[in-house]
């Protein structure tokens, strides 16, 4: 069995290097290969090289900032052209902290049943509490209408909950799940080449939905190591390079590529999309200067 970390960085060199320096003693992981994500911070490339002092780290640059999906598929990609073969990839943020201990329970759980496909622990916060969206069900039309505006949120939240498990369900070990948090998740390495890779026509968001649709039609299962747990700092990588009102456009984008191409939307559904986007403008034309007032 031989497992590589794949870990794509984009301006967040201090993470990174302290992800890989936390992990690069483990064990359990043969090879670790960083993708930098052609970060536009001064000396951020140079800096990651430095982790090839140990002889496991890899530390390479795509060709451009082409998106989570992208990035990952660049480093697969180049350790094919290596010739370089491993049982399993593991694919993390680098904004998280995950032991030894857990990795190895989630490798001995995956090799267990041959359609496990994918295999990832609790997702939790710096707060050590778990995080709702750590698993959730595939994203429908209806739920991600109810998804588009906070005064659909507020109106119909319980639809929202639906789509994701209950803390009853958390309470089994071994939880069969739909889609699965991208923050870290292992996947088998003859898995993703059968579906083709991760798909880059999305930049950023729905990349997760996007491979459970993937997985599901191959019969494939997504399992939820209920009892084991990573720590994950709130998605601090996009919240440098992202502003909010531009975070909820790549959203948008991608939400109209995932319904279109994975669940076959018509053109009365997408003008439904196109409305809301534009409710939600209005939103944030108040929710933007309360969230400035509230963080002073």
């Amino acid at each position: 069995m031989k497992v590589v970390a794949i870990v794509v960085n984009y301006n967040d060199v201090e993470d990174t290097e302290n992800y890989i320096k936390n992990i690069s003693n483990y064990k359990a992981i043969d090879r670790i290969l960083v993708v930098d994500n052609m970060s536009t911070i001064e000396n951020a490339f140079s800096r990651l090289k430095s982790l090839e002092e140990n002889n496991k780290v890899k530390v390479i640059q795509s060709e451009k900032n082409g998106g989570y999906n992208y990035g990952n598929n660049f480093g697969m990609k180049y350790l094919e052209s290596l010739n370089e073969k491993y049982d399993y990839y593991i694919i993390s943020n680098p904004d998280i902290e995950i032991t030894e201990d857990t990795i190895k329970k989630c490798l001995k759980e995956i090799q267990k049943d041959e359609k496990i496909a994918v295999i990832a622990p609790r997702m939790f916060n710096k707060e050590n509490k778990p995080i709702r969206r750590s698993s959730w069900k595939v994203r429908t039309f209806w739920l991600d209408v109810v998804h588009s505006t906070r005064i659909l949120e507020l109106l119909f939240y319980k639809v929202l909950r639906n789509g994701e498990y209950s803390n009853k369900e958390y309470e089994q070990e071994k939880l069969e799940v739909e889609a699965i948090s991208g923050a870290f998740f292992i996947i088998r390495s003859n898995v993703i080449k059968e579906i083709g890779f991760f798909d880059e026509n999305t930049f950023l968001f729905y990349e997760e939905d996007i491979l459970a649709k993937k997985l599901l039609k191959e019969n494939l299962k997504t399992i939820c190591l209920s009892k084991e747990k990573f720590i994950h700092y709130e998605s601090q990588t996009i919240g440098k390079t992202f502003s909010y009102y531009k975070k909820m456009l790549q959203m948008y984008k991608s939400k109209m590529y995932y319904h279109k191409i994975y669940n076959n939307i018509n053109i009365i559904q997408k003008f439904i999309f196109l409305l809301l986007f534009l409710v939600r403008n209005i939103e944030l034309i108040i929710e933007i200067p309360m969230r400035k007032i509230l963080k002073k």
